[in-house]
């Protein structure tokens, strides 16, 4: 996330994560605070949070938000030790009782819930282009339709934000002091704290989240979806005119009508595979089936030396 708050945030959460698991004495005193505080929890260890895997950041999230009063509690006791990590716990409690923390991390939870089934979607070998882009789109409306309503959505996210911090802190969340000149950071002129974090944090969220997922596949769809031309129970003759989609691919190394040709083979090559085989084993029959066939001469033809085939 670009957001600052966002990315603050998961910043945050990761060095929690880290002292937890990196450090005996500090996971033995989580450990004990949470046989104490929350003995029917079923979670015991925290997730690290992974910055390619929108499953297991959203799990982690999760996770956390879930033993949040026994991290605080933990935090709170290591740091008055005299261990070396001491120091490190004091700074992580402290910025767990942040305003900006607090509404950041529940602003998390609530957008990654969106796009977990998409994440888990996109991990299915089986999965398709055609349904990947379908999906998206799906995911997208949802998220439009959670910023046009960002009055509403954010006064409950607000509300769960607010209620960590009073029973955590003793506390009500507190926007930044406002000056007349800022240049870096958000500055909204408003007197309610609500409103301060809805237009510095959660729209500024959701509409990077939109941008990404439109500029990674809906920008691309036409292109994606005739990606799809080439599989099993998509192949047809009667598409062939759709391969003019793909010509900035093959434009430079062949004629749009050697294309086509070589098309019609297709088709009728992969008529007989089930449309369920799976990419992986779909290309492996390629290779074995199809271009270790060709001799020298045709795939010199096409660009390629006889090395290649191998």
């Amino acid at each position: 996330m670009s957001v600052p708050a966002i990315r603050n945030c998961l910043g945050v959460v990761s060095q929690v994560v880290n002292l937890f698991r990196n450090h005996s004495n500090a996971n033995k005193i989580f450990q004990e605070t949470i046989q104490e505080h929350a003995p029917d929890s079923k979670k015991k260890r925290l997730l690290r949070l992974c910055d390619t895997r929108f499953t297991e950041k959203h799990d982690s999230i999760i996770v956390f938000l879930e033993l949040f009063e026994c991290i605080v509690m933990a935090l709170e006791e290591i740091a008055q030790r005299t261990w070396t990590i001491s120091s490190t716990a004091s700074t992580l409690h402290s910025a767990s009782q942040k305003s900006e923390f607090l509404v950041s991390i529940v602003v998390c939870e609530k957008l990654f819930s969106l796009t977990l089934p998409l994440s888990i979607f996109l991990q299915n070998k089986s999965s398709d282009l055609v349904s990947a882009v379908k999906y998206t789109n799906e995911v997208l409306s949802s998220l439009r339709q959670m910023r046009e309503t960002a009055n509403d959505t954010f006064t409950e996210i607000f509300q769960v934000a607010s209620k960590f911090s009073a029973n955590l802190f003793d506390t009500e969340l507190q926007a930044p002091r406002v000056t007349s000149r800022q240049k870096s950071s958000a500055n909204p002129q408003t007197t309610s704290n609500e409103v301060y974090f809805r237009v510095t944090t959660f729209i500024p969220c959701i509409d990077t989240l939109i941008q990404n997922l439109t500029d990674r596949f809906i920008k691309n769809e036409d292109i994606l979806s005739s990606f799809q031309l080439l599989l099993p129970g998509y192949a047809c003759e009667k598409k062939i005119n759709e391969l003019e989609k793909l010509g900035p691919y093959f434009q430079d190394e062949m004629p749009l009508s050697t294309i086509q040709a070589e098309y019609k083979l297709w088709c009728a090559k992969i008529s007989s595979i089930d449309p369920s085989t799976e990419i992986l084993k779909l290309l492996e029959y390629i290779v074995t089936e199809h271009f270790f066939s060709c001799d020298e001469s045709s795939s010199q033809g096409y660009g390629y030396s006889s090395s290649h085939s191998g």
